[in-house]
């Protein structure tokens, strides 16, 4: 908890501990003195010394080792009972060293003295309270940061192995063109340099325009058209409004990476179909290409960096409000992803 925000409690505290005496006390106006005002205000004071007391000597002692509740529970009655005798001496003090003539107030009754206590031990009970939820509330945000760290980590490595991983993946479409002394080459050079433009800038961000991405997948999509010389090859449609929505960088490339790298080439075309739906807060991503024999199953642990990477960075950026099928049917393999919750924005979902 910022140290604002814990001043801004005890003063709160404060102020209400000293406001409600104070208006208990104007119900008896007739019976106000000067005396009594003194005592009051020397009272408050030492209430205050009770208060941190508690609060910054008892509570770390024993909330703050491995002490046995009983132990605990001996050192606060002992700081109870301590409390209230120093309270016993300091209203006798008071009152004979300022001649306040506080006796025909009752405050040397049985009933007074239990009162103090009673006082004592509600302040005492408001400092370990008060203590121990700063402390609850700070130790429960430190865990918090941690796992966001964590989390963060995990994420900047997914997109140190994904990056690479896209990279080698299109310099080897790039070489095959090269290697056939295709006139293409050049302007497949150029592609690869807006896409490594992207991946260099963009990808930093935790989350990035929707139509952004799509750009970086056209890009990517004409590599592979130019690779295999069929530009019907891939169909991809973009639906609804697509202007509002934010997604991580590189999410729709690694699926489509997949699609080409384990589906059938000798196909009728569409080989591979790319369908990217917006309906309000939904987004809707469906990628399907035609099954090879060795076509990667659902939960097979080789079926590609990019298929894990993109199964994890869902997880850790979407937690319960995302859904991610793959299935293979009909001789089809489809991959289907849908963000249900708030994508329009590019916050952290931590916050």
């Amino acid at each position: 908890m910022k140290r604002s925000s814990v001043i801004l409690i005890h003063i709160a505290f404060w102020a209400l501990s000293v406001l409600i005496p104070s208006i208990l006390l104007l119900t008896y106006k007739s019976q106000i003195t000067q005396g009594m005002m003194i005592y009051q205000l020397v009272t408050h004071i030492y209430y205050a010394i009770v208060f941190y007391f508690v609060y910054l000597l008892i509570v770390p002692i024993t909330f703050g080792s491995s002490n046995s509740l009983i132990k605990n529970l001996v050192i606060f009655i002992a700081a109870v009972i301590f409390l209230w005798f120093i309270k016993i001496g300091k209203t006798v003090v008071t009152d004979y060293r300022f001649g306040l003539g506080l006796d025909k107030y009752n405050i040397y009754s049985v009933t007074h003295y239990l009162t103090d206590l009673v006082n004592i031990i509600i302040y005492t009970l408001f400092a370990i309270f008060i203590k121990l939820s700063i402390r609850w509330y700070n130790e429960r945000k430190h865990a918090a940061d941690l796992i966001i760290q964590e989390h963060r980590m995990e994420l900047d490595f997914l997109k140190t192995q994904l990056n690479p991983h896209f990279f080698f993946n299109t310099l080897n479409n790039i070489y095959s063109l090269v290697y056939m002394k295709s006139d293409e080459a050049p302007a497949a050079l150029m592609k690869l340099s807006d896409i490594m433009r992207y991946m260099l800038y963009e990808s930093k961000s935790e989350r990035v325009p929707l139509e952004k991405e799509i750009e970086h997948l056209r890009y990517y999509l004409e590599l592979e058209k130019l690779r295999l010389k069929d530009p019907e090859f891939v169909s991809l449609n973009v639906m609804g409004e697509i202007s509002n929505h934010q997604v991580p960088p590189m999410l729709l490339i690694s699926v489509v990476e997949n699609a080409f790298k384990h589906g059938k080439k000798r196909v009728s075309n569409p080989g591979i179909t790319i369908d990217i739906r917006s309906e309000g807060k939904r987004l809707r991503f469906m990628v399907s290409n035609y099954t090879l024999d060795n076509q990667p199953e659902e939960g097979n642990k080789n079926s590609g960096i990019g298929m894990q990477n993109t199964r994890r960075r869902l997880e850790l950026l979407y937690p319960g409000c995302h859904d991610l099928r793959v299935s293979q049917s009909r001789g089809k393999y489809t991959v289907s992803i849908e963000l249900y919750c708030e994508t329009n924005k590019s916050t952290d979902v931590w916050s």
